[in-house]
């Protein structure tokens, strides 16, 4: 029983990892990725079959051989294509048969993914309430009411009275002929 709750513990990480962007990898990752994988083997799988993998073809390879850091290269590019995810990462790496690298970078890349979970987290609570639908309808509680006299500094009377004045000037300019010399005064808010 014990061992199952920490088999389930352990394997919580990866079904988020299949959702998390290539961006929860930071650069030491990337790094080691690209020193498994930039090294061209007849023994193991190296970045050009992984690109097959993702879906690259063979002009972008090609391409891709002209870089420094093909790997890195590879991954900067596939992390804009639908479908690019540390999950197809991890899965793509597993088909080739390079568990070395996964079990050499499997607890950096845990570490990588809970660190992004985390500050994804953070920026969520630290984000402003906001109601995510916008309609005409009256507010249903205080917060919602809207502008306020005490919000305007001419209070309610100077507010109507300008919004009045750029109702009959709209009015006037969409009646005459000419629109040269229409001019509509409209308010500036210092707030």
């Amino acid at each position: 029983m014990a061992a199952g709750g920490s088999r389930a513990g352990s394997a919580s990480p990866i079904p988020s990892a299949s959702s998390l962007p290539l961006a929860a990898l930071n650069v030491r990752v990337r790094r080691r990725l690209s020193l498994f994988l930039n090294v061209r083997t007849q023994v193991a799988a190296d970045w050009t079959a992984l690109a097959e993998e993702m879906g690259f073809e063979y002009l972008e390879i090609r391409q891709l051989e002209a870089h420094a850091d093909p790997m890195g290269k590879l991954l900067d590019d596939w992390q804009g294509r639908p479908g690019a995810s540390v999950g197809r990462l991890l899965e793509l790496l597993t088909k080739l048969g390079r568990d070395d690298v996964l079990v050499e970078l499997g607890p950096s890349i845990e570490e990588d993914c809970q660190k992004y979970i985390l500050k994804q987290q953070q920026e969520e609570s630290e984000k402003p309430l906001q109601v995510a639908a916008v309609d005409s309808s009256d507010p249903r509680t205080s917060e919602l009411a809207g502008i306020t006299t005490l919000d305007d500094p001419l209070g309610a009377a100077g507010w109507w009275w300008w919004s009045l004045m750029i109702t009959c000037k709209a009015r006037n300019v969409t009646s005459r002929p000419s629109l040269r010399s229409a001019s509509l005064p409209v308010p500036i808010r210092s707030d």
